[in-house]
């Protein structure tokens, strides 16, 4: 027994890749901890889902207080 189709059958990815777009944002807004936010989805601001770089030096929490007052060899 065959399961052949005679007619052309509709092309459905771009409706795939639209969904997975929105898949993929939904997983972003729940990792960043916006599901909660009384003021919803829509007060998430440019940047506030982003992840900062653990290797990039940020003052307050890989960099020593007196970074600044360090030579410039140690830097």
């Amino acid at each position: 027994m065959l399961n052949i189709c005679s007619r052309k059958l509709k092309d459905h990815y771009d409706e795939f890749l639209r969904m997975i777009r929105e898949w993929r944002h939904l997983k972003m807004l729940k990792r960043a901890g916006r599901g909660h936010d009384p003021a919803g989805v829509l007060a998430t601001t440019e940047g506030e889902c982003a992840v900062l770089c653990p290797a990039c030096p940020q003052p307050g929490k890989n960099l020593p207080d007196n970074w600044q007052n360090a030579p410039v060899a140690l830097r």
